[in-house]
């Protein structure tokens, strides 16, 4: 008795270095951090990625009325919420996911007193990353990323750039970060959540993850700042590398990025009243 602990989920915006932390966390012995078990389980959650549940949503037995049935998709759920409830002080349980923006209201009724780790990346580097990465058809953002938008801001008038361009394509992840950040700010406020940001991450570790580490009441360990050195020196280079070398992670955008892409990301900025994305500590921790 009493060695109970609160169950994590580390959310972030895809390209934004949830792969770094997650293996930063699973380098402490006293955490263990799923990956992404609602996006990469079934196909369902990408495809319904940006669709707003709210705790109003949450059903007991079925948990949500748009899951569908004899999928045996509840019957996972249903396990992953009793192995997040087994989280303890020597194995504080969590999982990482990009697909859960506009289902924080959910998610805080599906599993109570969970603990929000948000991690943010400045917008331009992130747009840089999923445009290099080509994550863009993987993750549906032509689909999915316009209607969000307009139901969190109303209609966008932007310039007519052509299809599949670069320019249309930067505006559509820039839309996409305007998306999910706004929703974090909207629903983070009414849980227990911490923000981080990899630039603190890369460039002091040490408080960082200080700071991480007294949000999950976890003792410091030598461990995963032993791993982010190691991973600054080497790179696996992949669509999900977790390689995050200083100069890079933080200043990689300007090499990448065209006066192009980014005039169609000021665009977007320009349109959009996010306190979020001018400046990211506008979310405080709860």
């Amino acid at each position: 008795m009493g060695d109970e602990r609160a169950p994590f989920l580390v959310l972030a915006h895809h390209r934004s270095g949830s792969n770094l932390l997650n293996d930063l966390l699973q380098a402490h012995p006293f955490v263990e951090c799923l990956n992404e078990p609602f996006s990469m389980h079934t196909p369902f959650f990408r495809e319904a990625d940006l669709q707003r549940w709210t705790a109003a949503d949450h059903e007991p037995g079925r948990l949500h009325k748009d899951l569908p049935e004899g999928s045996g998709l509840q019957a996972f759920l249903h396990g992953l919420r009793e192995y997040l409830q087994c989280s303890r002080a020597g194995r504080v349980i969590g999982f990482k996911e990009t697909v859960l923006f506009g289902k924080l209201g959910w998610v805080k009724a599906f599993v109570p007193g969970l603990k929000v780790i948000f991690l943010q990346r400045d917008p331009r580097a992130i747009v840089s990353s999923v445009l290099r990465s080509g994550l863009i058809d993987f993750w549906d953002y032509r689909q999915l990323v316009p209607p969000a938008f307009r139901r969190c801001f109303g209609p966008l008038v932007l310039p007519q750039w052509p299809a599949g361009g670069p320019q249309e394509r930067a505006a559509l992840v820039a839309m996409s970060v305007a998306v999910r950040y706004e929703l974090a700010r909207r629903e983070l406020p009414q849980m227990d959540h911490v923000a981080l940001s990899l630039d603190d991450l890369v460039v002091q570790p040490d408080q960082t993850l200080t700071r991480l580490w007294r949000f999950l009441a976890v003792p410091p360990h030598p461990g995963p700042l032993q791993f982010l050195r190691g991973r600054q020196n080497a790179s696996r280079g992949d669509a999900f590398s977790s390689f995050r070398e200083p100069a890079l992670a933080l200043e990689g955008w300007r090499r990448h990025l065209s006066g192009g892409e980014l005039a169609a990301i000021e665009a977007v900025w320009q349109s959009v009243p996010l306190p979020a994305l001018a400046e990211a500590s506008e979310i405080k921790q709860g």
